[in-house]
């Protein structure tokens, strides 16, 4: 599996309109919060890394833009790129990761920090709680969280919908009628902790 990932610290970003789109720029103007406006610049930053060294295209000839789905669209050079892509971002970090080989490419970060059981019992199904502590309940939520980019469904989907029980998924309900459109792919979760402090997933598969 080829899959490429960069992570970018959200203080040491390059000027926005060194890296933007005319339509990016765009819809860059439209984003409210400064810490949405960061968020977005370093995700499409981190990404646009990862495609100009493969491509050696410029920064504004790859555009990453929304789409009515929810789920954004890669560009290059107006054309939309073959490339399986993800963002994610994370206490002052995006991270990025793009495939040429794999189909589905889904990732996620998140800061290791406490979280309430009550929390817990909500968001995981009782099937998935199979430790316990900081670390593993973050490296949980990273990997629920990658599959349901793969899903491309965004937060509609209960969560109880997309089980991760010692790195291997199942889905139920609507997860698993999501999950059927796309070909039923099998999926790989590799999980670390890439950045100090925070917990990483990759999903990926064909």
């Amino acid at each position: 599996m080829s899959c490429q990932i960069k992570a970018v610290d959200l203080t040491r970003l390059p000027p926005a309109d060194e890296i933007l789109s005319q339509q990016e720029a765009a819809f860059f103007q439209t984003l409210r919060f400064p810490k949405r406006r960061v968020e977005w610049l370093g995700g499409r930053f981190a990404l646009k890394e990862l495609v100009r060294a493969c491509s050696g295209v410029s920064y504004r000839e790859i555009e990453v833009l929304p789409h009515p789905s929810g789920k954004p669209v890669l560009r290059v050079k107006g054309e939309e790129s073959p490339l399986a892509f993800s963002i994610t971002h994370s206490h002052g970090w995006a991270v990025a990761a793009v495939s040429a080989d794999e189909r589905f490419v889904g990732i996620d970060l998140e800061k290791i920090e406490h979280r309430l059981d009550a929390w817990a019992k909500d968001f995981f199904h009782p099937s998935e709680l199979t430790g316990t502590g900081d670390v593993f309940l973050t490296a949980l939520w990273t990997q629920k969280e990658a599959v349901v980019k793969v899903l491309g469904t965004g937060l509609s989907l209960n969560s109880y919908d997309v089980r991760c029980i010692n790195g291997q998924v199942s889905f139920f309900g609507a997860a698993l009628a999501a999950y059927t459109r796309l070909g039923s792919p099998a999926l790989t979760l590799q999980t670390d902790e890439r950045l100090t402090g925070f917990m990483f997933t990759l999903a990926h598969g064909h």
